[in-house]
């Protein structure tokens, strides 16, 4: 039952930001492994380029060195980055800045970090050292919320859609469903 609530709560996720992106914002944040950021305005974006590489409509951020993952708070003002490293990095979408590092976040590398669906402050991280942490950056995130361990490195983390609950799953299909 658990795994079937965990799809569920990934495929409405993904709808969620496929269609939110789409229709309202006309903007994304892509990453890659190689640590580039850039937010992207599509509106900005000429329909057909022949033999011109630009940076249209685009804004590049601070490098992540090794970067796995990416998310956006509910406000659509903050965005959270991690990667092969125990360390989460805070950027400031409107002006462009990278706020802030948290180091030593997890024993091991950070796999996934996501925001809250409501909660522009709240966020949840998973690692293969076997926890997955929630934190509050009005705290300051030099301690976690809550750390919650499973028997195996954590592959993935996400908040349902009204947050009271989190879903993780584990690399030997281990899920755990967090109320």
């Amino acid at each position: 039952m658990s795994v079937f609530l965990f799809f569920i709560f990934f495929l409405l996720y993904v709808k969620f930001l496929i269609l939110y992106f789409l229709l309202i914002l006309c903007q994304l944040i892509a990453g890659s492994d190689n640590g580039s950021l850039k937010l992207y305005d599509i509106h900005h974006i000429p329909r057909k380029v022949t033999g011109i590489h630009g940076n249209f409509g685009c804004v590049t951020f601070d490098e992540f060195d090794q970067l796995t993952s990416v998310h956006v708070n509910s406000t659509d003002e903050l965005f959270l980055a991690s990667g092969y490293s125990r360390n989460v990095a805070l950027y400031d979408i409107n002006s462009g800045k990278r706020l802030q590092v948290f180091t030593d976040m997890h024993r091991g590398h950070i796999n996934v970090v996501k925001f809250a669906n409501h909660s522009p402050s709240i966020f949840a991280t998973s690692s293969f050292d076997h926890d997955v942490k929630m934190w509050d950056l009005r705290q300051k995130p030099i301690h976690p919320c809550f750390t919650v361990s499973s028997s195996r490195g954590n592959v993935m983390v996400c908040f349902s859609p009204d947050d009271q609950y989190i879903l993780a799953s584990a690399v030997d299909n281990e899920v755990i469903f967090i109320q």
